[in-house]
């Protein structure tokens, strides 16, 4: 019996690969530059080349594999295999991804949104094990998000959805990468919180954060917020507590929405830990209704990177 999945998570940068068990243990991985603009083809051979040294690393077969499971950026047909769309990806307008994939490795192979499918992990293996209804927001480059509802991913109609990065909670605020105004992503993205210390710091305030990024404001992170933050600097605290509002207002509508047991944030500036989460806490309980507010958990990602190949994986194991 084929007991092994492999989970891949593709990227614009990178393509990773793992084995891993029924219970979700990686057993073995691989990582290679993804040549996202090098065209299909050469995006496909760094795929199929993440896939070997996978298998390479966990001293397992492709004849033990049971299925693949791709964690993939953009719009899809996931049914048909099809990316209609993706914005890392050169020239990645309705083509076909899981077909070459399939007949290069001769197993079956599905794939979903890149959010989704990370979601999916955590409801899998990570912190959302054993929920029937979870939300994920993922604060990176932008805001990802993930609905699982009864063990399924949620994704609308025609897999647009959920956008709940693109959420309007400030109709004043700034200007987002989808072109409309106060979206959650636009707040609490990884540059808006990094702009808004920069912003802070430039106005002559004593903070750290100048000392961490050797006098560089651009080379600001979120995780030298997070640190700082840590340390009670001023700045980085008003600035943590200041995204935990803006993702506490996006929180209260997915709670409002979707009436889920558990809510789970990732993204780097999670690691701001208890700050951040009781400005999301606080801001998720007053504008969210009691009843529905009093029986979600709003708690941290577990997977960490490994989220999209593990969602992968959970992916292919419930396809299989």
């Amino acid at each position: 019996m084929k007991k092994y999945y492999i989970g891949v998570d593709l990227g614009g940068t990178n393509v990773r690969s793992s084995v891993v068990t029924e219970d979700g243990k990686i057993l073995g991985g691989g990582k290679v530059p993804s040549k996202a603009m090098e065209g299909l083809d050469a995006t496909v051979e760094q795929l199929l080349l993440s896939v070997k040294l996978a298998l390479e690393s966990a001293g397992k077969d492709i004849s033990e594999v049971a299925g693949v499971g791709m964690s993939v950026p953009g719009t899809h047909k996931s049914k048909e295999g099809i990316v209609v769309w993706s914005p890392n990806f050169k020239d990645w307008n309705g083509v076909n991804l899981a077909g070459p994939i399939r007949e290069a490795l001769g197993v079956p192979v599905c794939m979903g949104n890149d959010a989704n499918v990370a979601a999916f992990g955590e409801y899998a293996y990570g912190a959302g094990k054993g929920t029937n209804i979870m939300v994920m927001l993922t604060l990176g480059t932008g805001v990802g998000s993930g609905v699982i509802i009864d063990g399924k991913i949620f994704t609308g109609v025609n897999e647009v959805g959920p956008e709940l990065g693109h959420t309007i909670i400030q109709t004043d605020g700034p200007r987002c990468s989808c072109g409309r105004y106060g979206c959650v992503e636009a707040l609490a993205r990884r540059d808006a919180i990094i702009d808004r210390a920069a912003r802070k710091a430039h106005r002559g305030r004593d903070t750290v954060l100048v000392d961490m990024c050797n006098n560089d404001l651009r080379d600001l992170t979120p995780a030298m917020i997070s640190e700082a933050a840590s340390k009670g600097d001023e700045i980085a605290v008003e600035t943590v507590k200041e995204t935990g509002y803006y993702v506490g207002m996006a929180v209260s509508n997915a709670i409002n929405i979707f009436n889920p047991d558990k809510v789970v944030i990732g993204g780097g500036i999670a690691a701001a830990g208890d700050l951040l989460f009781d400005s999301i806490k606080t801001t998720a309980r007053v504008n969210a209704l009691y009843a529905a507010y009093s029986v979600c958990e709003i708690v941290p990602a577990e997977l960490g990177d490994d989220a999209g190949t593990l969602g992968g994986a959970a992916l292919a194991r419930a396809e299989a």
